[in-house]
């Protein structure tokens, strides 16, 4: 028997921590907020544009209710995208971010994804490696001084968002793709790999506190929420976090 396929969960002090670390003290940064699938159409995108942590919450409860993934930028936007649809999300969207939009760069997503069928949540073990091996990365990331990043639980896979400051111009984009391919040489094998392709400046990352839902949700594989892991302390500082964030 197939079981329900919209689990609700919404944690809204994940949603809350990740907004803050996406604007990184700086209240007037623009993100924007994007949900597939919206209400079971897939031609359906709701989006819309917040500076404002209250009203990206909210639009991110309703997404989270009625999509099948919510996702929002990482990188700096141009603030006039605000104009778009400001500090309010809506259905069919025409106009989402594109990488002439980002001002500069701030995080690398480092993705590690297990290897499955495609539009199917991965099984418990598939997603335990995963987390697994973030960690491997993460320790290989430390060992080389780069800036430490992130780890968030995407629900079906990890992934680490690595303090990454640079102009958004073609010189960062050659070293973000020449950095994932690095990695992705020496952490792929034949059950995870480092997806080499999220090297562009407006790409968009699960948003945590909300559900992953790839397929149908069965035991052997269900949808799962996207949790934080790790903060670093370099971003703790200067930011007012919730203090409920399982450390890596």
């Amino acid at each position: 028997m197939r079981e329900s396929s919209k689990p609700v969960d919404f944690q809204e002090s994940d949603v809350r921590n990740f907004f803050r670390l996406i604007q990184q003290g700086d209240r007037g940064k623009v993100i924007e907020l994007r949900a597939l699938d919206f209400n079971g159409r897939s031609n359906n995108i709701f989006s819309g544009y917040f500076d404002q942590e209250d009203s990206f919450v909210n639009a991110a409860r309703q997404a989270n209710q009625e999509s099948s993934g919510v996702y929002c930028t990482v990188n700096h936007c141009n603030p006039q995208l605000l104009a778009r649809r400001a500090n309010r999300a809506m259905q069919f969207a025409k106009s989402t971010t594109s990488d002439g939009d980002i001002l500069r760069r701030q995080y690398l997503p480092i993705d590690l994804d297990p290897q499955r069928p495609a539009g199917t949540s991965s099984s418990d073990e598939q997603h335990e490696a995963s987390i697994k091996r973030s960690r491997v990365v993460f320790d290989y990331i430390k060992s080389n001084n780069w800036n430490e990043p992130l780890i968030v639980d995407s629900g079906n896979g990890a992934h680490l968002l690595l303090p990454f400051y640079y102009p958004n111009d073609e010189n960062s984009k050659v070293l973000a793709s020449k950095l994932l391919k690095s990695l992705a040489s020496r952490f792929n094998d034949s059950q995870i790999k480092v997806d080499e392709s999220v090297f562009n400046a407006a790409r968009i990352m699960r948003l945590a506190g909300t559900m992953n839902r790839k397929g149908d949700n069965l035991p052997k594989y269900p949808h799962r929420p996207c949790r934080i892991l790790h903060i670093p302390d370099s971003l703790k500082a200067n930011l007012s976090l919730l203090k409920n964030v399982e450390e890596a």
